[in-house]
């Protein structure tokens, strides 16, 4: 018997016409119709059931095009980005909406991808002081990235490097590289990875002066830069495919590399492609650091105290959570879970790289219950069972909070 689907829009096209609306070409000069996706999403809406990526595209854009402070109050436009992103979240990851086996909401991010980020971010939005207003932005630009290769890039058959998207442009990655599986994608990585190796190898063996050679090798590696960047926009799960193929292909950590060997380089070399990575898609820090605290406390050597590979990928990750060069990235990131790999899985690396973060001031520490009990309190001074239950979970998953509260005095009246 034939199966029947029904959905809001009455052709195929008219949700590639949204979709175009959503995530204009880069080449498209015409007028802004961002609106009128929303419009006609909440016409779809009246009519049935609608998938919660379309829905959530629609709300994100609509928080977007409400931020104007000519118009709103700043705490108006905080608002609204607030309720549009703890919705696109909640609505992915709330085991209560789904049948089957309860899960946390974490578990459920896993699943499907979702940043961790994003998790945490909900519950400072839900139980915690609004987030800020550039957070909230960059949040809401990020999940809309996201949505595109979750949802948007999918709704119709790949034949070719998909157009619409957010900064995509042709490139040698296939969109079959992408859409085949995991292996095809780690080994266009790989290439594109080998053939930016090749040009640094080229720019490194000049006569030039070293300052000179390695802006030269920053602008001829800024299209490998977005060549990845496009990629890691297009698949949920593509940084941490990248991730260890830096790592584990040894893109990074030179073959035959001893203990004594220095790495400063290497380091030298790759951070520009790195750095500039990073700022396409900032929710690959947070991943690329989490890899490479994963291979220090899970290390199959019988001697990790003189494995080279655990040594160099130790002071990549030092060189990234301590130098001044990635200060910018690091506000964008979460090293939670390195901390909770570090308390959990001890070895030589992980205690060197626990005093490492240790006097770091952007590491949380791991919430207990005494501090869930005393912190969150109603103004009856009851606990809250809701932001209880969710700050046990985040502790289980490795994420803190951090109070950025200012001590102020009171103000005095007359």
């Amino acid at each position: 018997m034939a199966k029947f689907i029904f959905t809001p829009w009455k052709h195929h096209s008219d949700l590639l016409t949204v979709r175009s609306q959503f995530y204009p070409d880069p080449e498209y000069d015409g007028p802004d119709m961002r609106s009128a996706a929303c419009a006609t999403v909440g016409a779809w809406k009246l009519r049935g059931t609608l998938p919660h990526p379309v829905e959530a595209t629609a709300l994100l854009t609509d928080a977007i095009l409400h931020d104007d402070a000519r118009e709103n109050s700043v705490f108006s436009i905080r608002a609204t980005y607030a309720a549009a992103f703890c919705r696109f979240v909640t609505g992915l990851v709330d085991s209560k909406l789904y049948a089957g086996q309860r899960k946390t909401m974490f578990a459920r991010a896993m699943e499907l991808g979702l940043p961790a980020s994003f998790v945490e971010l909900r519950h400072e939005a839900t139980h915690r002081e609004l987030p800020s207003l550039t957070v909230l932005r960059n949040s809401t630009q990020r999940s809309l990235e996201w949505l595109w290769g979750f949802y948007w890039g999918r709704v119709d058959a790949v034949s070719g490097p998909i157009s619409g998207g957010p900064g995509l442009f042709d490139s040698s990655l296939s969109a079959e590289a992408i859409y085949d599986g995991e292996d095809a994608l780690r080994g266009s990585l790989k290439g594109i990875l080998e053939q930016a190796a090749a040009v640094i190898e080229v720019e490194a063996d000049g006569d030039e002066p070293p300052r000179k050679r390695r802006k030269k090798v920053q602008t001829r590696l800024v299209g490998t830069a977005e060549q990845v960047v496009s990629v890691l926009k297009r698949v949920t799960d593509g940084s941490r495919i990248l991730a260890e193929v830096l790592l584990q292909d040894r893109i990074l950590i030179p073959r035959g590399r001893s203990l004594d060997d220095s790495l400063t380089e290497t380091i030298t070399n790759w951070e520009p492609l790195l750095l500039m990575i990073t700022e396409g898609h900032p929710s690959f820090l947070t991943t690329f650091t989490g890899t490479m605290a994963d291979e220090l406390a899970f290390t199959r050597s019988s001697e990790p105290k003189k494995d080279a590979y655990c040594d160099a990928t130790f002071k990549w990750l030092d060189h990234i959570l301590r130098s001044t060069q990635w200060e910018s990235a690091r506000r964008t990131m979460s090293t939670s879970y390195i901390a909770t790999v570090c308390d959990e899985s001890s070895n030589y690396w992980t205690a060197l790289l626990k005093k490492s973060i240790g006097t770091k001031d952007n590491i949380s520490p791991n919430i207990t219950q005494s501090e869930n009990t005393s912190t969150h309190r109603s103004s009856a001074g009851d606990s809250i069972p809701d932001i209880d239950e969710d700050l046990k979970m985040l502790s289980q998953h490795g994420w803190g909070t951090a109070d950025t509260w200012d001590s102020r005095q009171p103000i005095e009246t007359a």
